[in-house]
């Protein structure tokens, strides 16, 4: 039995991801990788902040990513 989403099966290694504590500074961080932690991040990141993303999983692996797979 699979319990990965179709989404997480599929999706790409994030490029920008790394374990562990965060190394330097941010203007922003958004604590939660699913739908809304990053859209605010998108948002952030788009009016020129520089943002950590958090999650302690990973990104779009919450209910995010298993209501459908659109993360």
């Amino acid at each position: 039995m699979k319990l990965d989403s179709y989404w997480l099966d599929t999706a790409p290694a994030g490029v920008y991801a790394s374990e562990g504590p965060a190394q330097g500074s941010f203007d922003v961080a958004v604590i939660g990788g699913g739908f809304t932690g990053l859209s605010a991040a998108l948002a952030f990141g788009r009016r020129g902040a520089s943002v950590a993303v958090l999650d302690a999983g990973r990104m779009g692996g919450g209910a995010s990513g298993r209501n459908g797979g659109q993360c």
